[in-house]
């Protein structure tokens, strides 16, 4: 009988050890705040639900993939330009298309043969053997531009 009161209370207390929010928690130093936010993830490459990092002013952490960040100054619903084309635009194939149209009504003849040696900035316009006309939309690194290109946005190497 007094096992039995023992195996009981072994129970109760591991019951309330798995109820416990932090076990099982994959990051346990982390805490995340219940709050979600859309913010762009730079990992999944598209808007996804963040939530703040508990004892950060500045960091989030996207609730798919669990990447921690910074967050951006303004919120999702502000359009923000990220080069010549906003995060909107990126994450939306049909407002990217329009974004291509858009940016590359210049004449075509002012677009540059691309070559990995060519030195890039954003807004010029190049020709790609494979991929068509495109524009210099964001310098990633500074031998690496995102081209938007009628097909999508494509990371080239320039300035090798």
């Amino acid at each position: 009988m007094i096992d039995e009161e023992r195996d009981d209370e072994l129970d109760e207390t591991l019951d309330d050890d798995l109820d416990d929010d932090s076990f099982g928690n994959s990051d346990l130093d982390r805490e995340l705040e219940e709050d979600l936010i859309e913010e762009w993830c730079p990992v999944c490459k598209a808007i996804k639900p963040h939530a703040k990092v508990a004892g950060s002013k500045e960091k989030i952490a996207c609730a798919e993939c669990n990447h921690e960040h910074k967050r951006q100054q303004e919120p999702v619903g502000v359009p923000t330009p990220r080069g010549l084309i906003t995060d909107a635009e990126r994450a939306n194939p049909e407002q990217l298309k329009a974004a291509w149209t858009r940016l590359t009504e210049a004449a075509e003849n002012e677009a540059q043969a691309y070559s990995i040696k060519l030195k890039l900035s954003e807004g010029d316009l190049i020709r790609h053997n494979k991929f068509g006309l495109g524009i210099v939309v964001e310098m990633t690194d500074v031998n690496k531009a995102d081209i938007l290109f009628e097909d999508g946005i494509h990371r080239l190497v320039c300035g090798k």
